[in-house]
Parts: structure tokens; C-alpha cells; sequence
């Protein structure tokens, strides 16, 4: 007999027959079932049975129905004092151990309907109903994230869930993320219309999860279509390494900080990965920080980029980190042996910080941190002289890429004596492995077991650690098998601290490098990665140890970078969007090149790439790490007074002001100044000029910011230069509107704005509509300042400058407070804030911040307590490209 209630209450016999009960005896039932075996009193049942008003017969009437369960249950219901118990098996006991298991499809296939349904109306009841209907949501996710993992179908099942109960939100997300994977994104967002609709009708809006993934349905986000782990697709089997794979997640299981240690070439990286994709339903998110190319002791701030988290000025990036990795976090560091002791710093402070978070780093060596879990890395397991070598790991992992280096002709059997020793004398480790699979596609195996054994008798390594020194035989007999041309390139190649493409290959080579490179991706030397190439960090130190300090290659990497780096960034949106992925593509080379050119006499070079690489360093919220560059290359071009260096210094102080450290920003320009005036460049004092007033003006020293900007004004006129007389027109008129002086500033900013908008140069146009519309809010002229924002917000949406869509709905917001809509505005205001902290940009105009300020505390008077939080909650679950698009859909612009 069994007692069923994942669905209305039955009782199965052994038959398999379900027996019909009368509604107060499933009741009953239902209330014993959910009392687990446990006696339940008289008095309790009564009340589970008639859970509104107890009639007087109630007593008797419960006698009854217990007589006729007995007969139909006999033994399995029995008297207990002054109550009643039951026992047998029941289908909830079996869904909970199946779940508990992990068995979820055996456990899901029991529900039949709501769980206690027609019976669930006694607290004894509806608690157990509301347990098992939350286990059966965490069974159904888990298994959604299980299937997803393995690629099986989870659409039938999802649709099926959503129909039913369309405000499960986690089951929500998941549907809509598989329609998108699908090729479905139309239904996708149909989904969430539904959603948001019936949760309306309990008056609530979607979280905030939701309305990102959304947003990232609509706009096409790429990250949306890859695995969920974070990590980059395996690009051949993994062969063997099942123990050491289960004793990694065994261990990372129970410990934070895990530590993969080998020798080069061993697999670490491999089997990290690995690891992680086996965890990674387990953990909320998965971040992988390649740090093979990174050459500051920035390492924070490297992991925040990895991680997308902007640096917040004034706030240390640790705290931006620990508040951005919340919830279960798995970490991979990858390659730290170069910068051990950073690492161990840096793994202190986080796990101390973000106790959801665990760490997986690869290196040579450990971190020497307590409470590190070291694992240690060997080769592959290698047969015994007289054991068949196809037996092991590495013959195995040997014959697989054997046949993929010969289009599928496997090892021959003639070749498995020959192929065990070859394992054996390379220890099994995977990397020398694979070149040596390369090499059989063309040379005979006794023809490299012949220079095999010469060069692995020869060689003597300075490692202590003999796998080591087997790792560079093995290099090193693979790179005497290519010829000179070969050689010469990959040495030239290892200059290259991240990816590169053929023409820069053929840039540090000097000449056409696309034949030789080929043959190095044939021969296993370089690795063909996302369209382009890359050495593998074993390799690039092998060939770096080789190549002499004065080889041109040096050179012509930093040439090719500050090449690169000539052109301004260009100013429309979707270019601009380009040249940043481009330079984030690039940027280990770009560092390598700017430490080769600080590093070895070259410093001008150096500082004319970082002076160009500033608007990245600014855009994307590293300012940190570009000041800590530029005071680098200061410090170490000594050259005097130039232009480059006026430059610099200019821009040096741009990332000061924007970071908020004003003091620097004004000593900094102010350098910057007394250079450009003992030069007598004109056109880089007035940019001098123009940067000291936007400085002076954020501290609030309006007279010394009126003298630079009607200095850099009247030079501009007398240079005839439109682009700067427009430019010193909008910073003066700022100050001068800091200054109520507003009759003055406007004429100024109808000239900046007349000029920009003649020249077609959109952001200054922008700029200087921004600025009007303030002075037209102060004058009372609403209309006329709406209108300037909104066409200032619809440019700067063009060009995708966030900080400036900012600025205009910031201006918006004041507008709606003052057109008695104080919670639409207090929405608006709310939602700048959250974006300027993400992107590390604060106010720094002085009546900007004043009227901003003033406004807040305008709405919130007009406001209830509830209307506050209501509007909070709004501008939680919306989106800045939510609020763009609806003041873009608004009327006509000015």
C-alpha cells in the first residue's frame, strides 16, 4: 500500500488499484501524511479536517472517518493516545530521496499536480504542500542546469512549468535564455511580456535578473550564446585524468583556495577547466583571469576588467570587487608563477572579503598561503617497459592526436612499442606530447626517437625539478627540427605577451610572415585561437630566453603599438565601439610594449603609447592603471620639456580630475602649462588653458578658472582655431553659469554650439546643448531646456558615451520634478547614480552637483515614505537603455 499526494491524495493499494475517497477522509489522509509517521492528536486533526468552523459533531464525526480508513489501511493506521498515526511508504518520502540522490528525473515524473491538491487547506497541510512545492522548483532548476549542461532538450518541459505558473521567475530566466539559445528570440521576449503581465496583476514588476536578460535578448548580447561556465570552448578531447580530475572537485568541494602546481606543460590549465565545468552548476558564476600577459602590479584592477567591474572612484577596488562577486563565485587564476607574490596578496584579502567565493589558480609553485590546498600536477600516466603502451594515459592522449595530425590514420600497431617509449621519456607530460604528434605527421617515429634521445642527453636544464628539464628537451628538440626561417620567427613572435594577427607578425619580423607562420600552427609551435594566433606561455618563455635584448622585434613592437595608437579614437558610436575591442584585444602586447620601451632607454616611446592609450585607460574606467602608467613614463623620460611630454601631462590630468583627485589633476595641469608656454605652442597651451579651467571650476576656484578659460579664449581667436574658440566658449560659460552669471554665459555657448554643430563635431554639439538647457531650466523656460536634453541625450546615444546620456538624463529628471512628476524624477536621478558608480565618473561641476543635489531632496519632500521606496524599486528593475529609448520616442527634439 502507498499513499500518494504530489497531486489530489490517493491511496494506492497493492494492486496498484487508487482507491476513491470521500473529501473529509482525504483529508485525513492528507493531514496523517503530512504529519511524516509522526501521533497527531484528535484535537489537531479536527482542526486540519474542518479548518473554518468546528461544527459540534465534529468529535464523532472524525471517530467515523477514522474507522473507515482503518478498514480500507488496517494495521498501517494506528491509535496513539489521544491521536492518530500512519505509516507507509508515501510518493513525497520517495520524490525527497530520489532528489536528494540527484536522481531528478525519477523524482519530477512523480508529480501529478499541486502537491496535497483538493486537500491543503489545514495549517499541517498547506506547510507540507509549501515545502515540497519549493523542493519540486529547486528540483526542477537543477534539472534544467543539469540538462542544459549535458545538451539535452529542456524546452517541452520549461514551457510546460511557465504555462502553469507564469511568476516563477528562475524558471522564467531559464526558458527565455533556452528560446534565445534556440534561435527563438521573438518568443523569448514574448515570455517576459507574459510574465511581466501577470505579475502586474499581483502588483509587483519583474527582478531586476529578469529585466537584464531581457534587455540582453533585445540587444543581441553575445555573452548570452556561451556556455554558462565562463570558459572558453575545448578545442580537442580530454584524455585520461579521471582520479586527478575527481580529487580536484573533491578537494575544491571542501577548501577555497586550490592551487594546481606542475611543471610547464604539464596540463594544469587543462585540467582547471575542466574541473570548473564540472562545478559550475553549483556555483553562481564562473570568471576566468588569464594573467600570463599581465606585467603591472595591478592585479586587482586586472581581475575587476576580467570580471567587467569598473573601478568606483575613492573606493579601494577589493571593495568593488566584494560587492560584485556576491553569492557562490568559482575564481580561475591562470599561470600566476610570474607574479606569485601578488597573487597570494591578492587571494588573501578577497577570500577574507567574499566568503562565497573560491579560488582555483595554476602555477609553477604554490602561493605559500595558509589554508592553500596545493595539488600537484605529475604527467600522464606512462606503461611499464613491458606493459602495451596503448594501456596508459599518454599513449592514449599520444594516438588521439596522431590521428588528427594524419586526418584520422591512427598509430599503427607496428608503431605502439616505439610510441610507450616516447611517453616514457617525456614523463607523460601532455605538452611535448602533442609535439610530438605533430611531428609523426610527417617524420618517422625512429626518426624522433633518434634526435629524441640526442637532445634529452644533452640538454641539461637549470630547473631543480627534472619534468622541467624534460619540458625544455622537449621544446628544444622541436625546435631544431624547424628551419632557420622558422626559428627566427617564433623567437621574434615571443614579444608578443597576448594574441597577434599576420600582419603584426609580419610587422615585428620585418618582413612577410604568413608562410613561416603557417608552418609554426602546423607544427604545434604557435596555437590558432579565435581567428587569430598566440604562443602558449611555455613556448613564449622558451623562445624569450632565446632571443637576444637587442633583436629589432623589440623595437618593431613598439613601433607597430604606438602605430596603432596614431589615430584618435574615432567619434561615432558603432566605430568607437570597434577601436575599444580592438585595443582590448591588444592590450597585453600594448603593456609588454610599454614596459620593453620604460624598461630598456626607450622611455619617449613609452610615453607617447601611454599618452595615446589614455581615452581608453578613462572609457572604460581603468584610470588607476592609466595614471599609474603615465607617472611611470614621466618618471622615466627625462628628455626635458616637448610637446609629447606636455601632452602627457595633459591628459594625465584628465584621469586625475575624472577619478576625483582634483589636486593632482590642477599640479599635473599646471606642469603641463609652464611646458607649453616655455615651448610657445600656441594650440597646446590653449588645450592647456582649457584643461586648468575644467579643474579649477571642480574646485570651485571660479576666478583662476575664468582667467584660464578667457586666456585660452582670446589665444584661440587670435590663432583663428574654431574648434578651440568653441571649446573655451563651452568650459568658460560653464563657470560662468556656476556663477549665475547667465547672460553672459549663454552668448558663449550659442557660438561653442553654432561651431560644433557647422564642423559636424556631435559630442561638443552635445556638450553645449546640455549646457543650454540647464540655463534654460534656471530661466523657467522648460520646454526649451526638454528640448535640449533630449536631442543632447539622442547624440550621445548615437556616439554610445554613457557619461554624456547621463548628464541629459540627469537634466530630465530635474525637469520632471519641477513639472510636479517628483517620483518620475526621483526614478531618473536614481538610475544616473547607479550608472555613474558603475562607470567610476562622478559629478564634479560644482552647480551641476548642487542642482542635482537640490533636486533629490525637492522630490523626496513631495513624496510619501511609499512613494519613495516604490520609485526606488522602479529604478531597480530599469535599465538605462530602458530610459533612453523612452525619451527617444518622445516628440521632436530641438
Amino acid at each position: 500500500m502507498r499513499f500518494e499526494v504530489l497531486g489530489p491524495v490517493r491511496v494506492i493499494t497493492g494492486d496498484g488499484v487508487a482507491v476513491p475517497l470521500p473529501p473529509r477522509m482525504r483529508m485525513l489522509v492528507a493531514a496523517l501524511v503530512a504529519a511524516g509517521g509522526l501521533p497527531t492528536s484528535a484535537q489537531r486533526l479536527i482542526a486540519e479536517l474542518w479548518p473554518g468552523k468546528v461544527p459540534p459533531t465534529a468529535a464523532n464525526a472524525l471517530q467515523v472517518h477514522v474507522s473507515g480508513l482503518r478498514k480500507l489501511v488496517g494495521a498501517r493506521l494506528r491509535t496513539v493516545d489521544d491521536g492518530y498515526a500512519l505509516t507507509g511508504p508515501s510518493d513525497a518520502d520517495e520524490f525527497e530521496k530520489l532528489f536528494t540522490d540527484g536522481a531528478l528525473d525519477e523524482a519530477l515524473a512523480l508529480w501529478r499536480g499541486a502537491a496535497y491538491e483538493d486537500a491543503a487547506d489545514g495549517q499541517l497541510v498547506t506547510a507540507a504542500a509549501a515545502r515540497l512545492e519549493e523542493l519540486l522548483l529547486t528540483a526542477r532548476q537543477d534539472w534544467v542546469d543539469r540538462a542544459t549542461a549535458e545538451q539535452r532538450p529542456v524546452l517541452a518541459e520549461l514551457s510546460s512549468w511557465v504555462a502553469a505558473e507564469p511568476t516563477i521567475e528562475p524558471l522564467v530566466e531559464r526558458l527565455m535564455l533556452a528560446l534565445h539559445r534556440a534561435g527563438r528570440s521573438t518568443d523569448a521576449l514574448k515570455v517576459y511580456e507574459r510574465t511581466k503581465l501577470a505579475l502586474a496583476g499581483y502588483g509587483t514588476e519583474p527582478r531586476a535578473g529578469l529585466v537584464a536578460l531581457a534587455e540582453g535578448i533585445r540587444r543581441r548580447d553575445p555573452t548570452l550564446d556561451l556556455p554558462a561556465t565562463g570558459l572558453p570552448g575545448a578545442r580537442s578531447r580530454f584524455i585520461g585524468r579521471r582520479a586527478e580530475l575527481d580529487r580536484a572537485i573533491d578537494l575544491l568541494g571542501t577548501n577555497r583556495l586550490l592551487t594546481v602546481v606542475g611543471p610547464g606543460g604539464c596540463g594544469k590549465t587543462r585540467l582547471m577547466y575542466e574541473a570548473a565545468r564540472e562545478m559550475a552548476a553549483v556555483h553562481d558564476a564562473v570568471h576566468l583571469v588569464e594573467l600570463a600577459g599581465h606585467t603591472t602590479g595591478l592585479l586587482a584592477e586586472r581581475v575587476a576588467a576580467a570580471v567587467r567591474v569598473r573601478e568606483e572612484p575613492g573606493v579601494p577596488i577589493l571593495l568593488t570587487l566584494a560587492r560584485h562577486l556576491s553569492g557562490r563565485v568559482l575564481l580561475l587564476l591562470d599561470n600566476c608563477e610570474h607574479i606569485r607574490a601578488d597573487v597570494a596578496a591578492f587571494a588573501y584579502e578577497l577570500l577574507a572579503a567574499c566568503p562565497g567565493v573560491r579560488i582555483v589558480a595554476t602555477s609553477r609553485e604554490p602561493l605559500g598561503l595558509a589554508g592553500e590546498v596545493v595539488f600537484l600536477l605529475a604527467g600522464l600516466t606512462v606503461p611499464a617497459p613491458d606493459e602495451p603502451g596503448a594501456r596508459s594515459d599518454a599513449v592514449r592522449l599520444l594516438a588521439d592526436r596522431v590521428a588528427t595530425a594524419r586526418g584520422g590514420l591512427a598509430l599503427q600497431p607496428a608503431e605502439l612499442p616505439g610510441a610507450a617509449e616516447l611517453c616514457r621519456r617525456l614523463d607523460g607530460l601532455p605538452l611535448a606530447i602533442e609535439l610530438a604528434a605533430a611531428r609523426l605527421r610527417a617524420v618517422p617515429l625512429a626518426e624522433i626517437m633518434s634526435r629524441l634521445d640526442r637532445r634529452l642527453d644533452l640538454l641539461v636544464g637549470t630547473s631543480p625539478v627534472h619534468r622541467h628539464q624534460t619540458m625544455r628537451a622537449a621544446i628544444d628538440w622541436g625546435f631544431d627540427l624547424l628551419t632557420e626561417e622558422q626559428r627566427r620567427l617564433l623567437l621574434q613572435l615571443s614579444v608578443f605577451a597576448g594574441g597577434f594577427d599576420p600582419a603584426a607578425a609580419t610587422a615585428v619580423r620585418g618582413s612577410d610572415a604568413l608562410e613561416p607562420l603557417t608552418q609554426l600552427v602546423d607544427r604545434s609551435m604557435v596555437e590558432l585561437v579565435d581567428g587569430g594566433y598566440r604562443l602558449t606561455e611555455t613556448i613564449r618563455e622558451y623562445a624569450m630566453e632565446r632571443l637576444d635584448d637587442d633583436d629589432p622585434a623589440h623595437q618593431r613592437l613598439v613601433a607597430l603599438c604606438a602605430d596603432r595608437l596614431a589615430a584618435p579614437p574615432p567619434p561615432d558610436g558603432p566605430a568607437h565601439t570597434r577601436w575599444l575591442g580592438a585595443i582590448t584585444r591588444e592590450y597585453d602586447n600594448i603593456q609588454a610594449a610599454l614596459a620593453w620601451s620604460l624598461d630598456h632607454g626607450d622611455a619617449e616611446q613609452g610615453l607617447s603609447i601611454a599618452t595615446a592609450m589614455w581615452w581608453y585607460w578613462w572609457v572604460t574606467g581603468r584610470m588607476m592603471e592609466g595614471r599609474a602608467w603615465l607617472n611611470r613614463a614621466l618618471a622615466a623620460a627625462t628628455g626635458g620639456p616637448s610637446v609629447l611630454r606636455g601632452r602627457a601631462l595633459r591628459v594625465a590630468a584628465s584621469l586625475a580630475r575624472n577619478s576625483g583627485d582634483l589636486p593632482a589633476a590642477r599640479q599635473l595641469g599646471e606642469q603641463c602649462l609652464a611646458i607649453f608656454r616655455g615651448l610657445d605652442d600656441r594650440t597646446g597651451t590653449i588645450a592647456a588653458l582649457n584643461n586648468l579651467s575644467a579643474t579649477a571650476q571642480g574646485q570651485r576656484d571660479h576666478v583662476a578658472s575664468l582667467a584660464f578659460g578667457f586666456e585660452g579664449l582670446a589665444m584661440a581667436e587670435r590663432e583663428d582655431d574654431a574648434r578651440a574658440i568653441a571649446v573655451a566658449c563651452n568650459n568658460t560659460a560653464t563657470t560662468l553659469r556656476c556663477l549665475d552669471r547667465l547672460d553672459e554665459a549663454e552668448p558663449l555657448l550659442r557660438r561653442a554650439l553654432n561651431w560644433f554643430h557647422t564642423a559636424g563635431e556631435r559630442r561638443g554639439e552635445a556638450a553645449a546643448l546640455t549646457n543650454l538647457g540647464i540655463i534654460a531650466r534656471r530661466r523657467g523656460d522648460l520646454d526649451a531646456s526638454g528640448a535640449c536634453m533630449r536631442s543632447a541625450l539622442r547624440i550621445y546615444t548615437e556616439l554610445a558615451i554613457p557619461e554624456g546620456q547621463l548628464d541629459a538624463i540627469e537634466g530630465l529628471a530635474q525637469l520632471e520634478i519641477l513639472s510636479d512628476q517628483p517620483e518620475a524624477g526621483l526614478v531618473l536621478l536614481t538610475i544616473a547614480e547607479r550608472e555613474r558608480t558603475a562607470l567610476g565618473s562622478p559629478i564634479f561641476t560644482p552647480d551641476e552637483m548642487a542642482d542635482r543635489d537640490a533636486a533629490e531632496q525637492a522630490a523626496r519632500q513631495a513624496l510619501t515614505t511609499d512613494a519613495v521606496a516604490r520609485a526606488y524599486r522602479t529604478a531597480s528593475g530599469t535599465s538605462l537603455t530602458a530610459v533612453v529609448t523612452r525619451y527617444d520616442d518622445q516628440g521632436p527634439s530641438a
